[in-house]
Parts: C-alpha cells; structure tokens; sequence
C-alpha cells in the first residue's frame, strides 16, 4: 500500500462534526459544502489544504452528531487521512465506509506536540507508522486491520461492495 504524503493541519481535542461542516451547510451537496469545511474554527482551511494532508486532532475527534458530511467534505478535498489520539466511533466508522482512513494514535492524547501544525507527514498504513520529517522520528499508530485497508484502497465500502458483486458475476 502507497503512503499518504502531506502536511500537518493540527486542531485540539473534541472537534465536532459540526466544527467540521456548520449544519447551516447541510442542504448543500457534498461538493459544494467542502468549501465550508472548518468554517468556524480555521476559515482558510478548504482553500489552503493540499490534496494529501492529513488533519491531525486530540482527543474525540468528530464527536456530536452522526453526520456522514463531515468525512465526505474531507475526502472532496482530497484530505489524505484523519491522525487522532482517540475518534467518535461513527466518525471512525463513517470515514472508512468513505474511504478517508482516520487513524489512532493515542500519544497524541499525553504529548500533542509529537505532530505540529505544519509538519510533513508520511503515514504506512499498512506498517501502522507515520513519519515526521520535522523530527526524523517514526511514530506509531494503532494497527489499521486488513478488512479497513481494503476499504482505503477500494476507495470505501461502496466501492469495494461493488467490486465484489462485479468479481463474483465474472466467476
């Protein structure tokens, strides 16, 4: 599996679904509401993000409502990964199904200065590693397990839903 390259976009801990997408936005599409992703809390975000970056945040990332916009407007961004000391469970669940990986790492939750605003990030998801090369030091993530990698590669469930009834009827 390819790494994700990207830099560092650091919030704090308890970051809502609705910091990421403002529920005043929900009648738009999902294209159109990515622009508005972090509106409230860092208003540059959507224009400045760079395909491949990774938000990295404390501790209960996307807690709040179940709102499945908050990992779609990060993957139309093309938003490479999700970095957190701990997730909302149906954020964590969400992102995969969409293909966004949202990966733990829960040193972040004792010592978030490990990844810095900024920081050129290079996660292996299937090491369960991610590099710093601000600091030249490797950090551990929890284990990504293999049926959620596939989710990633096939670009989420419904992809990989489809591939598998598309392998199965040329059998």
């Amino acid at each position: 599996m390819p790494s994700i390259k990207g830099h560092a976009w650091r919030f704090g801990d308890d970051v809502s679904t609705d910091d990421i997408i403002s529920g005043v936005y929900l009648q738009l599409s999902i294209p159109e509401m990515a622009p508005h992703t972090f509106a409230a809390v860092r208003p540059e975000f959507a224009k400045q993000v760079k395909s491949g970056d990774v938000v990295v945040g404390g501790r209960n990332f996307g807690i709040g409502s179940s709102r499945e916009e908050a990992p779609a407007a990060l993957r139309v961004l093309n938003v490479g990964a999700v970095i957190a000391a701990s997730f909302a469970r149906i954020f964590f669940r969400n992102a995969f199904n969409l293909g966004l990986p949202a990966i733990e790492m829960p040193a972040l939750a004792s010592n978030p200065d490990l990844i810095r605003q900024g920081d050129q990030l290079e996660l292996f998801l299937d090491r369960g590693t991610v590099l710093n090369h601000r600091t030249g030091k490797t950090l551990e993530t929890a284990h990504v397990p293999d049926f959620l990698l596939e989710y990633i590669q096939a670009g989420g469930a419904i992809p990989l839903l489809k591939r598998r009834i598309a392998d199965k009827r040329e059998k």
